[in-house]
């Protein structure tokens, strides 16, 4: 089991194996949730992540160097049709489940509302730490930290993951769910709508939205 979670993006060199792993709550991590969604949307292939794609030095001297990525084929890691069935579970989440803050809020180029599917994170909620006495009752709980995801796609080009995480005694003080990065998505709404009006190839959407948009929302 352990190498096919690895080939779908998962970097451990071991897996509890109980029902929370087949859960995904176990040692799941954003950037890996994110390259999962990345394979259902590219129909099972996984491609590389690529973090920087060009290097440029000494621009407008005779030491000029360019220097680009040349990004691997990638693999078929998932069946096609597999990935084609998620992509609906997905949607049906949106369109009916715990992720349907999202229903409609993303409209593409042609007016018409963007497909969107993704998974509410089963982690969300309070991480305790509780001792029990005379074997039922607790006593001493102590929170740990407090984590809600999202993990999405939107029509067949974009996707990612939103994680709201606070660690330590700190988290006893918050009540956030699963519907505040809900709400930075749908925030996030009016930036995806533009980067779908303007092409159907070029950079990710990381790249469409600049640093300061995102401090933005996030302030809001």
């Amino acid at each position: 089991m352990t190498p096919y979670w690895r080939q779908m993006g998962f970097p451990f060199e071991r897996l509890v194996p109980s029902l929370t792993t087949a859960l995904g709550t176990s040692s799941d991590r954003p950037a890996a949730l994110a390259e999962l969604m990345g394979i259902i949307v590219n129909d099972g292939w996984r491609r590389p992540s690529v973090l920087i794609d060009e290097l440029r030095f000494a621009s407008d001297t005779p030491y000029f160097s360019d220097f680009r990525a040349q990004p691997a084929r990638g693999e078929q890691v998932m069946h096609p049709e597999v990935a084609r069935l998620l992509r609906d579970v997905l949607a049906e989440v949106v369109e009916s489940g715990t992720g349907r803050g999202m229903k409609a809020a993303i409209t593409g180029p042609d007016g018409v509302p963007a497909q969107v599917g993704g998974k509410t994170g089963t982690d969300s909620g309070d991480t305790r730490h509780d001792v029990l006495a005379d074997g039922s009752r607790a006593t001493s709980p102590r929170v740990l930290d407090r984590t809600a995801s999202f993990a999405f796609y939107v029509g067949d080009r974009y996707f990612g993951v939103i994680t709201a995480s606070v660690r330590g005694q700190a988290a006893s003080g918050y009540a956030f769910t699963s519907e505040l990065p809900l709400a930075v998505l749908r925030q996030l709404a009016p930036l995806i709508e533009r980067r779908l009006a303007t092409a159907r190839s070029g950079p990710s959407l990381a790249a469409a939205v600049e640093p300061g948009e995102l401090r933005r929302v996030a302030a809001e």
